[in-house]
């Protein structure tokens, strides 16, 4: 379904952006370094408002363009303003197109999605509940919701609906990777293991649960297990600020060990 592939498409966007955020993962997965290009402002649009409907400039005479687009066309749009780092056009686009399509939930599940990584809880949460009530059986809005309860400390609800999602599709691997993330926050490691070993044999390329499946490996003390994870996600990361942040925690297992060990040398062989 065009809806299915939306939302795949748009998990895989802002897969990045919420670990950044620190949405995807309650403990473990490293930052991005900022991107300060990110801190510049907006390129300047050459017309005021593109998305009202009649509204003429020099880029679009007469009628808008995007007046005939359906929803999955709406959605391909706000997907490239995301992408490109215009938030705010790609969520004029959604407000534009559900005016047009009320009932889409798609439409507001990608809203949502953006309206949280902008740190916009509130509304995101409206739109996702709205996306929810409207298609309750599409695991990634329960994935979504989830995400969001989490920013209100609602941890019974956001388990709740990962529960519902993994019920909805097993290998969903946002689904699993979130209820792993919140599993190993609540201290329930084993439990949390499963998801991360399960989202490593469905997607075998992702590096986050990897890292978060080491950090618990190493806290149940499989250490040779823990530092292989931790290579491995050092081989598939993505940035480097985010292999130097296993670098960094690698080095700091082996200072802990190094001192366990000086520690309990007999009391003539200690420097």
């Amino acid at each position: 379904m065009i809806a299915d592939r939306h939302t795949t498409r748009l998990a895989t966007a802002l897969i990045a952006a919420l670990l950044a955020s620190g949405v995807l993962s309650a403990r473990a997965a490293p930052k991005p370094a900022e991107d300060k290009a990110g801190d510049a402002p907006l390129p300047p649009i050459m017309h005021v408002d593109p998305l009202d409907e009649g509204r003429a400039s020099a880029m679009h005479r007469g009628r808008n363009p995007h007046a005939r687009l359906t929803p999955g066309q709406h959605i391909e749009v706000a997907l490239k303003h995301f992408t490109e780092g215009r938030a705010p056009q790609a969520l004029a686009a959604l407000s534009q197109a559900l005016l047009q399509y009320p009932k889409s939930a798609e439409l507001y599940n990608v809203r949502a999605s953006i309206e949280l990584n902008e740190g916009d809880t509130t509304d995101a949460l409206s739109d996702i509940e709205q996306a929810v009530r409207l298609n309750p059986e599409n695991p990634l809005y329960h994935v979504v919701r989830a995400q969001i309860y989490l920013k209100f400390e609602r941890q019974a609800e956001a388990m709740a609906d990962l529960n519902k999602a993994v019920e909805l599709n097993p290998d969903l691997v946002p689904a699993r990777f979130n209820r792993g993330a919140l599993l190993a926050y609540q201290g329930k490691n084993r439990q949390a293991l499963a998801d991360f070993d399960h989202c490593i044999a469905v997607d075998p390329h992702l590096p986050a649960p990897y890292f978060n499946r080491g950090s618990l490996y190493y806290t149940l003390g499989e250490k040779q297990k823990a530092r292989d994870d931790l290579r491995r996600f050092i081989q598939i990361a993505p940035a480097e600020s985010w292999k130097q942040s296993a670098r960094d925690l690698l080095k700091a297992w082996d200072e802990t060990e190094r001192g366990h060990v000086a520690d309990n040398a007999p009391a003539g062989d200690k420097p």
